[in-house]
This record gives structure tokens, sequence and C-alpha cells, in this order.
């Protein structure tokens, strides 16, 4: 099991910038589907999600919100963040298998609530492609 990564609110500056890769293995894909049960159709019929003119079946949007969650929660600030919104915009789908790299910046840091916002580009590094934005708003706690 890994660690959380510990940065500090004093640590971090604007402008700043980490990435991380994040892969949809079957077992991110298949503890989704029983942690949440959506099984719509374009998520969990190939044939389906190939007659609505996608490479197969979809993977579920939440399972890149998960990556960020994890990105912020483990990697970057790490243990002693919190997150309090995010936004997510999607503009290609993901598959299984793919391989997504997450890259933040930090956009901004509000001082007298110790809070950063991270704004994210998602990269399917498998297919060549954007595949969402993210903009984040974690509060930095003190250790």
């Amino acid at each position: 099991m890994e660690s959380a990564q510990i940065i500090s609110y004093a640590e971090i500056a604007e402008g700043m910038t980490r990435e991380r890769d994040y892969v949809i293995t079957p077992a991110v894909y298949e503890n989704f589907l029983r942690a949440f049960d959506d099984r719509s159709p374009i998520h969990v019929d190939e044939e389906h999600a190939r007659a609505k003119g996608f490479a197969g079946r979809v993977m579920h949007g939440g399972i890149v919100g998960g990556f960020v969650s994890h990105f912020i929660g483990m990697f970057f600030p790490g243990a002693h963040s919190l997150l309090l919104s995010a936004e997510l915009r999607f503009v290609q789908p993901s598959y299984l298998g793919d391989t997504l790299r997450l890259s933040a910046k930090v956009a901004q840091k509000l001082d007298a609530q110790q809070v950063v916002v991270l704004h994210f580009k998602i990269h399917n590094q498998t297919r060549g492609v954007a595949v969402a934005t993210a903009r984040a708003q974690v509060k930095v706690m003190s250790p």
C-alpha cells in the first residue's frame, strides 16, 4: 500500500505543476461497478456501445473523478488536503485498459483559507487525445 505524500501549504506555489499516470484496469472497472452499480448499457454492453458509435464500453466518468480524488489525497497536495469542490468536463471517452495522465497546475492560492485551486488536464496516453479537464478547490490543512 502506498503512503500519502505530505506537502504543506507553504511549499505550494502558484504555477507549480505535478502529473501522474493512472490505468483503467479491469480491477478498477469491476470495483467501480460493485461500489456504485451503474450498469447503464453504454458502460457494460460492448455491442450496445459500438452501436452508438464508440470503440467499446465507455468507462464511467466517476472513475476519472476517483483518479482526481486519489491524486489530491495521496499525491498532491497529499495527506493533509481536503477536496472542497471539483468540476469535470469530458471531451472524449475512455476505455478499459487506457492510461490517463493527470496533469495539475496550481492556478491560485487563497492564503486566508489555505486553499489552492488546481486546474487539471487529463490526457489519454493510450489513444493520444485529451479526455477531460477539471478544476478543484483543495483545503490544505496544517499537520
